[in-house]
């Protein structure tokens, strides 16, 4: 479960005095593993100096969302965006959640946010993202988060904030239908022209993976680890960057998505769900301010 009081960081200690003071950081979302191997006690107060004398700094995230380079504008009187399908659509609502931002060294180690925050584009006050926990200064060549939650931390109810934002899954508790349970990813709604040029309304919703192709049903992690290409980043004093959510890309890349197929009811698709988790990557650019 998220607590924005602690972060994962792995210290592992040699003889030698050489120090890792970062996690291996993967993309497979394993647990990560915090190994201390100690060789005498003089190593370990060597350690324990070099690391109170590291610096760390605060992090702002800007949350941006846009569609073709343009900053989207909710509830428009027309419909001014066009997907690579060429449907028409305007969005009436835009909420999701990103996880555990992690910094990437060159040698292949990162420190990771241990946190979550929930954006609401109609709440300005969650357009900026500014975490508890500080990044140690330093060279990175990367940075990458999680779009919705990890298996261990998609726990139904474990967190009060995004309760009374509803954000809930549907878990078949209270006569709900059970699409896996735990929370939301993301919420994109809207209206669009149909192919009957009938003005229809669309939800692109997003979350656990319900599979009903199988028996017994499955309910499969349908989060997914976003890299953004960036130049390196040197931490030496608080920064800022930019999280441009780019919309028309869950539509596009790898699979065209026609809103006249996916529009409502899409929680329990699993077809929808997982074309969704595999657009995704390619959704989000960061940009260093």
């Amino acid at each position: 479960m998220k607590n924005s009081s602690r972060f994962k960081i792995s210290a592992i200690l040699f003889a030698s005095f050489t120090i890792l003071s970062f996690a291996a950081c993967e993309d497979d979302d394993e647990p990560v593993i915090e190994t201390r191997v100690v060789q005498s006690t003089d190593t370990l107060r060597v350690t324990d100096t070099l690391q109170a004398n590291l610096m760390s700094y605060s992090a702002t995230f800007r949350m941006e969302q846009r569609v073709n380079g343009n900053a989207v504008v909710l509830n428009t009187p027309n419909m001014p965006y066009t997907n690579a399908a060429g449907n028409t659509f305007m969005i009436s609502r835009l909420r999701y959640l990103i996880s555990d931002v992690a910094f990437h060294k060159a040698d292949g180690s990162c420190f990771t946010i241990d946190d979550y925050h929930f954006v609401n584009l109609s709440d300005t006050n969650s357009l900026t993202y500014r975490p508890s926990i500080e990044v140690p200064e330093g060279d990175y060549t990367g940075i990458s988060f999680k779009f919705g939650f990890d298996r261990e931390d998609n726990i139904d109810g474990a967190y009060p904030d995004l309760n009374s934002a509803s954000w809930g899954w549907p878990s078949g508790i209270g006569g709900s239908p059970n699409f896996g349970g735990g929370y939301h990813f993301m919420q994109l709604d809207g209206r669009f022209m149909d192919n009957n040029n009938v003005d229809t309304t669309f939800n692109t919703h997003m979350g656990t993976a319900r599979n009903m192709n199988v028996s017994p049903t499955t309910y499969e992690d349908n989060h997914f680890v976003a890299n953004p290409t960036i130049s390196t980043l040197t931490v030496d004093g608080d920064f800022e960057l930019t999280i441009v959510m780019n919309v028309e890309q869950w539509y596009e890349d790898p699979y065209q998505w026609d809103l006249n197929m996916y529009n409502r009811g899409i929680m329990g698709n699993y077809d929808a769900q997982r074309k969704l988790n595999l657009n995704g990557p390619s959704v989000f650019t960061v940009e260093i301010l």
